[in-house]
């Protein structure tokens, strides 16, 4: 009889050990594989003051199809060619400028940006502008 209770105890610690790597994987899974676990423990950047100079443009897709009037994004073209989308102060004056070849200089806090849509560099919480030309 020990022998069969010995063999029962070895079946359930197998069973159990096997049921806990499966969940793990499961939650391991639901939460997004090991870049979001990773990223979950990473300390949070720092948001970082810029002044950039460029011009303001729709921000071009990803998928290269082609943005209209009523889809445009609006955002800048840097002079080093590093496309930014800007958010806090749009106002019309910037939107009218958009695809003029009037330089402007912004000035913000840059934040990262993984848009699926646009092609952008980083994201520029507009504080302050000034058109230079």
């Amino acid at each position: 009889m020990r022998i069969n209770q010995k063999r029962s105890y070895k079946k359930l610690i197998i069973g159990v050990s096997i049921a806990v790597v499966v969940g793990a994987g499961v939650v391991f899974t639901m939460l997004g594989g090991i870049e979001k676990v990773r990223a979950a423990f990473q300390p949070k950047a720092q948001e970082q003051s810029v002044t950039l100079t460029g011009k303001l443009v729709c921000l071009p897709r990803k998928d290269g199809s082609e943005t209209s009037a009523l889809s445009c994004a609006l955002g800048m073209k840097s002079d080093s060619g590093k496309y930014y989308g800007l958010s806090g102060s749009q106002n019309t004056e910037l939107s009218d400028a958009a695809g003029s070849d009037k330089q402007v200089k912004l000035t913000g806090k840059l934040r990262s940006s993984s848009d699926p849509t646009y092609q952008v560099e980083a994201i520029i919480a507009v504080s302050d502008f000034d058109f230079t030309n």
